[in-house]
């Protein structure tokens, strides 16, 4: 069973990007995959310890509550990108190296990380200055959120 993180930020993030900076300041990972897999971060003797999935765009505030429940929800607000990044369980140093991934992307682009999660982090990022994320919808329709390609509205 793995260690699950979501990391809700204010802009598209660019997964590799995050993943090569953590390595170009001495992380110890090799990344391998993404776009449409999922990108996978392995350790020096090759064992995958980290799988983060394709970010979705969430513009519904339904949504957040409904999977994370309601007193994280409002912590945060909409629109945001929704990443879940997995740690595999029997790898101690992998819980650690999805924590750094997490935090990164929080870090430069905004937002907070769940379960644990502060209040929303500014942006440290000038690109990510502006939040939102482009939504060109009018928010959820009216039954509620509806998944259209990689946005919940």
């Amino acid at each position: 069973m793995s260690s699950d993180l979501v990391a809700l930020v204010r802009r598209d993030p660019d997964v590799h990007a995050v993943a090569d900076g953590m390595i170009a300041m001495g992380e110890p990972v090799e990344l391998r995959g993404g776009e449409p897999e999922p990108t996978l971060l392995y350790d020096a003797e090759g064992r995958l310890l980290v799988s983060i999935e394709d970010a979705v765009h969430v513009t519904a505030q339904s949504e957040i509550r409904r999977l994370l429940g309601a007193e994280f929800a409002d912590r945060v607000g909409v629109p945001v990108w929704w990443v879940d990044i997995r740690a595999v369980a029997d790898l101690p140093e992998a819980l650690r190296v999805a924590r750094v991934f997490a935090d990164s992307l929080v870090r430069w682009l905004g937002g907070t990380v769940y379960p644990d999660g502060a209040s929303e982090a500014p942006a440290r990022s000038w690109r990510a200055a502006g939040q939102g994320g482009g939504d060109a919808g009018g928010g959820a329709p009216a039954g509620g959120a509806a998944y259209q390609g990689n946005v919940i509205r």
